[in-house]
């Protein structure tokens, strides 16, 4: 298999070519024993990332015996790179030792004031510019890790504040939700409390009526406050979204003309935001029935299909408003709001005008293999 060449790989490969160029350059400046000394230095260059100190200490026979200097100054820059303070301080001192004591075999040998600072100057060349290039290296290195550290801590902390803006927000819409809309239902749900009591025999049902519903929207407001609060707070209590079975009582509570036809949902093993979707649906249609087709039947129908849960809320057309629910009522966000809900589960919704003069709305939401928890009929109703 073909090893492709890496950015750090390039470097490397450019420096043993180099040095085994500069092997054969004085090739004739020594004896034999140094060619071989120097060709033994260009292939320890080969292992110096694994072993840089045994690298190094095979490039120093070259260093003494002839005219090669760029083995031993690689093998020490990876020494540097990789070790401790102490290996680099002795591996470099190495190198100025056998770099700087003259070796009788290379020439006559002058221990004149020139001949001793040239020497001097050629082995803290040799030893120190490795070890300096190494450093600036890995100073690069570790403050570029800093700075992709500071990045991620920079990041993290623009995270916390927006975080933090959105939780005090949610917090301020909470109080206000809590001390406006939830006084206001309180006094409905006390003042229609006393007016069941006060009302003739024949009207305290349409009273119980009004008064279970203004509980019911209490309750959820409690609950949307609790979840607007709850990252914040501690110890606050859960209230459970409405579900599937809630629907009886949302029928039942929707009074003789309203029925419906829900075999298929106690079979189903869904999520609760599917079920608090559904129950949504049919809570908004049954609103825009009363609203718009006041007198007119109602059904809501659920049917599974293999793939799929369908809910529909069909009314017949009655008194009040044409059936358009809302469509027609510029402050009225009903249908939208149903259909963004439906979208948000990968569903769909259609919501549109019957032919007799009623109304249709219909969402479908696609179910897991795993929703299905006993089996049952495939279909509930007829949609």
């Amino acid at each position: 298999m073909r090893r492709t060449l890496t950015r750090e790989s390039v470097p490397r490969l450019a420096v043993i070519a180099i040095a085994a160029a500069e092997i054969w350059a004085t090739r004739s400046l020594g004896s034999p024993s140094a060619l071989a000394a120097g060709c033994l230095a260009v292939a320890a260059l080969t292992v110096r990332g694994r072993w840089p100190v045994c690298a190094l200490l095979a490039t120093l026979p070259a260093l003494s015996l002839g005219y090669v200097w760029l083995a031993p100054m690689a093998a020490l820059y990876s020494v540097a790179l990789v070790s401790g303070a102490a290996a680099t301080v002795c591996c470099a001192g190495a190198v100025a030792v056998v770099s700087f004591v003259p070796w009788p075999h290379l020439g006559p040998v002058s221990l004149g004031p020139s001949a001793v600072a040239l020497a001097l100057m050629f082995s803290s060349l040799v030893s120190g510019t490795p070890v300096v290039l190494a450093r600036l290296v890995a100073s690069q290195r570790e403050l570029r890790a800093r700075m992709a550290e500071l990045a991620v801590a920079r990041a993290r902390e623009e995270q916390l504040v927006s975080g933090q803006t959105i939780l005090r927000e949610r917090v301020r819409l909470s109080r206000d939700i809590h001390d406006t809309v939830a006084h206001h239902l309180s006094l409905i749900t006390l003042q229609t409390g006393a007016l069941e009591v006060a009302v003739p025999p024949e009207r305290r049902q349409d009273a119980a009526r009004v008064r279970r519903s203004s509980q019911a929207a209490l309750a959820d407001l409690r609950r949307l406050v609790a979840l607007l609060r709850a990252p914040t707070t501690d110890g606050t209590e859960e209230v459970s979204p409405p579900g599937f079975a809630d629907l009886p009582a949302l029928i039942t509570a929707g009074g003789p003309l309203v029925t419906g036809d829900l075999e298929c949902l106690p079979s189903l093993d869904c999520a609760p935001e599917l079920q608090e979707a559904v129950f949504r649906v049919v809570q908004e249609s049954l609103t825009n029935a009363r609203k718009h087709a006041l007198g007119g039947l109602v059904t809501v129908l659920a049917r599974r299909t293999p793939a799929s849960l369908e809910v529909q809320v069909r009314n017949r057309r009655g008194r009040g408003r044409p059936a358009s629910h809302g469509q027609g009522d510029r402050g009225g966000s009903g249908i939208q709001g149903m259909r963004e809900r439906t979208a948000s589960l990968g569903g769909t919704l259609r919501a549109h005008r019957l032919p007799d003069g009623g109304f249709s709305v219909r969402a479908s939401f696609p179910l897991p293999a795993s929703a299905v928890t006993e089996r049952g009929p495939a279909a509930a109703g007829t949609l």
